[in-house]
């Protein structure tokens, strides 16, 4: 008899997912190696003993062995006796940063392997002097300066041949859920019909160092399920802290809400009961089981948890993106604390779905090198799908998912706003104003049901006077339909900016030339002579009037509507989100010589503070959504006297950059320079910059609590 003794990671004192992860790659090992497997720290998982009173019995709490079949031969390592057998060290090194290959199938310096290993030069088999010896141990060492540990995916691990792959996929399928909890796990399911769900980290997370838990707000969660999910849709929450006050208003947001933990014990206590294991560790298995069974998922990053979910609804065909939440990782040199750190996105998401920032064959190389690909998240090379257990081939490239844009439609006399997955529903009652709002806002008829409402918007007439009213509450009386057009796209914008609170709103104008956006806000002219209409005459389109959101993250504009129409305006309205290329603050000065100057991020802020919608809403939130704007891109202070030589002198640096562009494009590469480039600004050095911004921008705002503009001949109160 041939054993490998294989130690579970941090020898079974981690959490349940951690330990399922490792075990798997322990039984494919000894599936490879033809070999009897003996589990060494096969306890279990600490980490998801949770207290629920009474009501489960942690008294003796499960292994990962007690809720998964194990498809190969298996004991507990302290069972059989092999101190008198000889043994060998599979490696010394941490599994993570290792590949597991079978030689003679797959060759490990090829173009494909290389890109497989991902940068991982510590290539390991199973072959040669390890064939004959009787024991093959795979074990840790917790205690070194660089610890050697037995933690990965399996998808990240194992460099097979299609043919030894198909096998290895085919015995996981057998991995699965023992009978009786993935009977109760489907029956609950089932029963709930159809729903999302959402693992949203909080217990550990609060004191571990690396993530920002403690700073993260409810509405950056409820935007991140808004994006995806529909607020009248069941949203399934797996979580062990149902009780945390975080969860208030998301609750409130998702009315038809279930916390699974609690519903299997409220609503399926004797089924849960009659299982051979009630504590809370098979209770969390269960969750886990039942979020895969969602219509969509969304989860915590950086969690094993969530990872599971994700690799086991990919197994049921369910193909979409993984989602996260947030990025949880801090930028390089954050101070940590535990559960905090400043709020960095040095992993770019897109509506939650990571960006590619590289290519490659395997999902792992397109990704941040921040991520940690053995364990931060899972991978779809993972999924058991029908082409893996047919042929062994796993899909490399999987299409990217559709981002969510802006949408407006009308429904009969109704017209739905919908921004970022909300909606807001407008309903006009006089069709000739219908009409005239569809064409404002670029809609066409149709009868698509709405999704996540958070308001309900009337539009009557009476007496030749508009009157619009905001769920119940009469808002404003416009006597024309311009008016009336600028006060719906202002109380739309103040609803979105109390929802959407990662954009800056700004009363201004944006424009669009050769793909970029310029938002321009401050004295914009009369309407004898407005700045508009001189950049719609240099070759400029509106891209979006009286007001634009920012979205800082990205640094993108993304249009919905017009509600007025400069001189040789271009009447289509886009819905997809350009880059930002710069900020401008407008000051029309008679008699003075036309320019462009750039103004200090203290002073930028304060500029930019009259023309923030969403200062008065919250302003320390949009302080600091400002100084975060304008540490990525500067402001410009374009002082003019008249709008077609103001037009021309905000053109001219556009016009001159498309023309280098045409020049690069055109030319050899120079030769490289032999002086090296300036030292990038440090990270500490922008920190006070930033912080110098904020403290100037405070002492501004006091004084400025209320801001005008002039706009079309007249003045604006912000």
């Amino acid at each position: 008899m041939r054993y490998l003794r294989y130690t579970n990671y941090q020898s079974g004192e981690s959490g349940l997912s951690n330990g399922i992860m490792s075990i798997e790659v322990g039984a494919v090992l000894a599936f490879l190696t033809n070999r009897f497997l003996l589990l060494e720290g096969n306890r279990s998982p600490p980490a998801n003993v949770v207290s629920y009173g009474d009501r489960v019995d942690n008294s003796v709490p499960s292994r990962v062995t007690d809720l998964i079949d194990i498809p190969v031969a298996w004991s507990n390592v302290e069972d059989i006796d092999t101190s008198s057998l000889a043994s060998a060290e599979l490696s010394d090194k941490h599994l993570g940063s290792s590949v597991f290959y079978l030689p003679g199938t797959v060759d490990p310096q090829s173009l494909d392997a290389q890109s497989f290993a991902n940068g991982r030069e510590n290539w390991l088999s199973a072959t040669g002097r390890f064939e004959d010896v009787p024991v093959l141990s795979v074990s840790e060492d917790r205690d070194c300066e660089n610890p050697r540990l037995n933690l990965t995916y399996y998808s990240y691990f194992f460099y097979l041949d299609a043919q030894t792959r198909r096998s290895v996929y085919q015995m996981l399928t057998r991995m699965q859920a023992k009978r009786e909890l993935a009977e109760l796990a489907s029956k609950v399911a089932g029963d709930i019909g159809s729903f999302n769900a959402v693992h949203l980290r909080r217990g550990d997370f609060k004191v571990t160092y690396g993530v920002t838990t403690l700073d993260r707000q409810p509405w950056e969660a409820i935007e991140a399920l808004d994006n995806h999910f529909n607020r009248d849709d069941t949203l399934v929450i797996v979580t062990d802290e149902r009780s945390d006050p975080f969860f208030d208003e998301i609750k409130a947001a998702y009315p038809h809400h279930i916390f699974i933990d609690h519903h299997i014990l409220d609503e399926y206590r004797s089924d849960f009961d009659a299982l051979p294991h009630r504590d809370s560790i098979a209770l969390a298995y269960l969750s886990q089981l039942v979020a895969a069974d969602s219509q969509d998922f969304i989860g915590s990053m950086t969690s094993t948890f969530t990872a599971i979910i994700q690799r086991y609804r990919g197994n049921r065909g369910k193909r979409e993106p993984f989602k996260f939440l947030w990025n949880e990782l801090p930028d390089q040199g954050d101070r940590l604390e535990r559960g905090r750190h400043p709020v960095s996105e040095c992993i770019p998401l897109d509506h939650g779905v990571m960006i590619e920032e590289s290519s490659g064959p395997y999902s792992w190389n397109r990704y941040s090198s921040r991520i940690a690909a053995n364990w931060m998240r899972e991978w779809p090379e993972a999924f058991l799908t029908d082409e893996a257990l047919e042929s062994g081939s796993v899909e490399k490239n999987p299409a990217p998912a559709a981002r969510s844009l802006v949408q407006l439609r009308p429904q009969s006399s109704e017209i739905l706003v919908e921004f970022e997955g909300l909606g807001i529903q407008l309903s006009c009652h006089v069709p000739r104003i219908t009409t005239r709002l569809c064409e404002a806002f670029g809609v066409r008829a149709g009868n698509d049901k709405a999704r996540n409402v958070i308001s309900r918007m009337r539009i009557d007439e009476q007496d030749k006077e508009f009157a619009l009213e905001t769920d119940g509450r009469e808002v404003v009386g416009a006597k024309s339909f311009e008016a009336l057009a600028r006060e719906i796209k202002r109380e739309i914008v103040t609803v979105l900016a109390l929802a959407r609170r990662r954009h800056v709103w700004l009363n201004g104008f944006s424009f669009l030339r050769s793909g970029r956006a310029v938002v321009i806000v401050g004295d914009l002219g009369s309407e004898a002579d407005w700045l508009p209409d001189g950049m719609c005459g240099h070759g400029w389109e509106l891209l979006w009037d009286d007001v634009v959101p920012i979205r800082v993250d990205d640094l993108t504009v993304t249009p919905f509507g017009r509600s007025t129409w400069p001189k040789g305006a271009a009447l289509r309205i886009d819905r997809h989100p350009y880059p930002l290329a710069g900020l401008i603050v407008a000051n029309r000065q008679l008699h003075r010589r036309d320019e462009i100057s750039v103004l200090s991020p203290s002073v930028g802020v304060a500029e930019l503070i009259g023309a923030c919608v969403d200062f008065p809403i919250d302003r320390i939130r949009a302080v600091e959504r400002l100084c975060s704007l304008v540490e990525k891109r500067s402001v410009g202070l374009l002082s003019y006297s008249e709008s077609q030589r103001g037009a021309a002198t905000l053109t001219e640096p556009f016009v001159q950059a498309e023309r280098d562009a045409y020049e690069q494009r055109n030319q050899p590469a120079p030769a490289p320079s032999l002086n090296p480039p300036p030292p990038a600004p440090t990270e500490k050095r922008s920190r006070k910059k930033k912080a110098a911004a904020k403290t100037t921008v405070r002492k501004s705002a006091q004084k400025k609590k209320t801001g005008t503009r002039k706009t079309q001949g007249r003045k604006r109160t912000v």
